[in-house]
């Protein structure tokens, strides 16, 4: 699947979003690295899925937090989002769990990694004017 690099269009320009936005790509990083592994390891998958699932659910408090200090107009919508991701992965983490195949593992890193790339470069640069500087 392939390593996601951090790169300069990621950046939303705020410290905060922007290292937990590292951090959530360093767990998406591992988890693609367990599912390169010569043998399938359903337990390790798990152990880093705990981790990145825990993360997710700070930095989107943490996000939304800021984008009500900033007064972000798309506030619902941004919300909205987060939570439909959730339900999602939630989804296909009771798949995983049910049946720890590799194929079960490779979708919800796929769904994550898309997701998450695509939110960030498509959404959450849209916060940049409102919390660019702030906190700096």
């Amino acid at each position: 699947m392939g390593a996601i690099t951090w790169r300069r269009q990621l950046s939303v320009g705020q410290p905060a979003i922007d290292d937990d936005h590292k951090h959530l790509i360093e767990y998406l990083n591992e988890l693609d690295a367990a599912l390169a592994a010569p043998r399938f390891q359903p337990v390790r998958v798990a152990k880093i899925l705990i981790k990145l699932l825990e993360y997710t659910k700070e930095h989107f408090a943490r996000e939304e937090r800021i984008m009500q200090i900033v007064h972000y107009p798309k506030f619902d919508e941004h919300v909205a989002m987060h939570r439909a991701a959730v339900q999602k992965v939630s989804e296909l983490s009771n798949q995983f769990s049910n049946e720890p195949s590799h194929e079960n593992a490779e979708k919800l890193y796929k769904f994550t990694a898309d997701w998450l790339v695509r939110h960030i470069i498509l959404t959450d640069t849209q916060l940049t004017p409102y919390v660019r500087g702030v906190w700096a």
